[in-house]
């Protein structure tokens, strides 16, 4: 249904509940890159959910909506998604921290101030490149790295950071539709590495994605608690195209009631490369990333230890 504006506004299928705090228990956005076949996909995704008890018992939908390609648009939600990812890919080298700057000749084995390094817009131009074929371009794992969240490739004597921002961006449209669901699991960590590995197991073996396809390319899903809060800053609307509050979110909730502010959280979120007390020291990373694969518990112990606040 179009708003006001023309602008078509989400479908809400399943309407999202509202908080859960209970031990164990998450709510993990997952939803369909733009360039995969939605319905399809979708409801192969649904089979493998459905098609064993310990994964039905544990893992609810409590959201489900079509965001239009046009709302999508409208409310920069790809470019509020991929903000910092987005500023390294057109700074480059100049957006390295002290800590990115190490850990970058630690892992190429180049020292870090004569490294040849550009962000992915100017390798569009210096390497005469499509963005699809600078998206798609092999190199051998030994050139590639991740640091801090942000993607670097060695290619044609450039290390490129964040080679497929571009692609990213370019690959939405105000045709593209995306399917976007909250699943409430409380499965393990290990039940729900199980359940992604087999949903892109039933992928491969449908010939929707080929071997050498990364899952991520076909779906996201929130890797991170902090993660889930960056995923609803996108993607938790309600019929009028209104964004339900961050509050509503179950691990938001979580935080505020643990003596943490609304400011604190969104600050992090959009500056997400920080300085951390750790038992071996104080280290720099990216809270995305240090929180990768934690409880609601762990990840709030990493925040309050989070120095610059």
């Amino acid at each position: 249904m179009p708003g006001t504006q023309g602008v078509r506004l989400p479908t809400i299928l399943i309407p999202y509940p509202g908080p859960l705090l209970e031990p164990g228990i998450q709510d993990i956005f997952l939803y369909l890159r733009p360039e995969s076949n939605g319905v399809l996909v979708e409801s192969m995704l649904f089979r493998v959910i459905k098609g064993k008890s310990i994964y039905s018992s544990k893992f609810q939908i409590v959201y489900l909506a079509n965001m239009p390609g046009d709302f999508i648009l409208k409310n920069r939600i790809v470019e509020q998604h991929y903000a910092t990812k987005i500023r390294f890919a057109r700074a480059g080298k100049k957006a390295f921290t002290a800590g990115m700057r190490e850990k970058f000749s630690a892992l190429f084995g180049v020292p870090f101030r004569s490294a040849p390094i550009i962000g992915a817009f100017t390798a569009l131009k210096r390497l005469k490149m499509h963005y699809e074929d600078l998206f798609k371009i092999w190199v051998p794992p030994e050139n590639f790295r991740v640091i801090y969240g942000q993607s670097i490739k060695l290619c044609r004597g450039y290390y490129i950071v964040n080679y497929d921002i571009p692609a990213l961006l370019h690959k939405n449209s105000r045709k593209t539709d995306i399917a976007v669901m909250i699943c409430r699991s409380g499965l393990s960590k290990e039940e729900y590495h199980n359940l992604v590995q087999e949903m892109g197991e039933r992928l491969i073996e449908e010939k929707v994605v080929t071997h050498d396809r990364p899952l991520a390319r076909t779906f996201h899903y929130s890797r991170s608690p902090f993660e889930q809060i960056l995923d609803g800053i996108g993607y938790l609307y309600d019929g009028a195209g209104k964004h339900l509050s961050y509050s509503s979110l179950s691990f938001m909730k979580y935080l505020l009631e643990n003596d943490c502010t609304e400011e604190q959280v969104l600050k992090a979120i959009q500056s997400p490369i920080m300085r951390f007390r750790t038992d071996d020291g104080i280290i720099e990373e990216n809270i995305f990333s240090i929180t990768d694969d934690a409880t609601y518990k762990e990840a709030l112990h990493l925040f309050k230890q989070r120095m610059d606040v």
